[in-house]
């Protein structure tokens, strides 16, 4: 079985050194050294990715653009991992009709992204940058710097997974009411977290921060623009610590800084790393370089998951965080 590792988040120490041997050494004729191995790539572009996964069994990926293209060039691909939770640089219903499965990791850092949000939020609001910036350039100190406190107030929450989940009780710490949007959910999971449903107009106009915890797919992309912006409350913060496209950047400046919203707080962007993005220029956007789930706790999380999904596949157990589940009908 050929793995192809198309990128790594954590390149040192290599999260897959010496599996194979472990698991030759735990069930022998699992792996034939002849023909097993575990390869690495630098895929930055489709056409490199698919160079390097042609002959793949099973690809790790983690920002590579697993594509149609790719896929189509891939002889027998028997499952791709994502190195993270989210997976929209692969086309999941490319590989769901050829009846390759794709598996994420799931929870590793959950916690740790929705207390970013709240991070974000509370920089956001008590113009934590500026109020810094100014300090050390000394040209502000003490009364003449304004801060407007989120505590008290609405916290709506856009997608109400794990991640979002996790946001609930953060948020109430702060005496805040809690809010959320999410249309995939049943109301049971509502009650069970006692958070209102809202619809998303509610969302809008209720909402002093509301922060995105969303997949990012067709009916996501730009889900906050202009009109979604005009529909916020003027003092409303929004932070985005889920995709970068959800958010029209164009639109998010414009309404900053006309004063259609007071703030916001990105983690995420449209393009990354950010290099000509508008919202880098706006003094009233908290910004930060895609590190919320970046503890060293969701580190080891990630590597975990990702080398016992491996080692099942590899084994020939049964798969554990497929998100195609219908992929299975293809295989029939």
């Amino acid at each position: 079985m050929r793995v192809v590792v198309t990128d790594r988040p954590f390149p040192e120490p290599n999260p897959y050194e010496g599996l194979l041997d472990e698991i030759d050494d735990l069930y022998g004729d699992a792996i034939d050294p002849t023909e097993d191995e575990i390869v690495y790539a630098e895929c930055t572009t489709e056409e490199a990715t698919i160079e390097a996964c042609r002959d793949a069994d099973v690809i790790i990926t983690f920002i590579a653009p697993i594509s149609d293209r790719v896929l189509e060039a891939t002889d027998d691909v028997k499952l791709i991992i994502r190195q993270g939770a989210g997976y929209d640089n692969i086309d999941v219903q490319a590989a769901t009709v050829r009846g390759i499965p794709v598996s994420n990791a799931p929870d590793y850092g959950s916690a740790d992204v929705a207390s970013h949000g709240i991070a974000l939020a509370l920089a956001a609001s008590h113009d934590v940058v500026n109020g810094d910036r100014g300090l050390r350039e000394q040209s502000g100190w003490g009364s003449n710097r304004v801060i407007h406190p989120i505590q008290g107030g609405t916290y709506g929450i856009v997608g109400l997974g794990r991640i979002g989940r996790r946001a609930v009780p953060m948020a109430r710490g702060l005496g805040m009411d809690v809010i959320a949007f999410d249309p995939l959910l049943d109301d049971d999971i509502f009650e069970q977290l006692d958070v209102k449903k809202v619809s998303f107009e509610e969302m809008l106009e209720r909402s002093d921060c509301i922060v995105l915890h969303a997949p990012l797919n067709k009916e996501t992309h730009h889900l906050f623009s202009n009109d979604e912006f005009v529909q916020m409350k003027e003092t409303a913060i929004l932070v985005n610590v889920a995709r970068g496209p959800l958010v029209d950047e164009d639109a998010l400046v414009d309404a900053v800084e006309s004063g259609e919203i007071r703030a916001a707080g990105l983690d995420v962007y449209e393009e990354e790393p950010p290099t000509d993005s508008p919202v880098l220029g706006s003094e009233n956007i908290v910004c930060s370089p895609h590190h919320a789930g970046g503890s060293p706790d969701a580190k080891q999380n990630k590597i975990r998951i990702v080398r016992e999904e491996l080692e099942r596949v590899l084994k020939g157990k049964p798969l554990h965080n497929i998100v195609n589940q219908e992929v299975y009908q293809y295989r029939e």
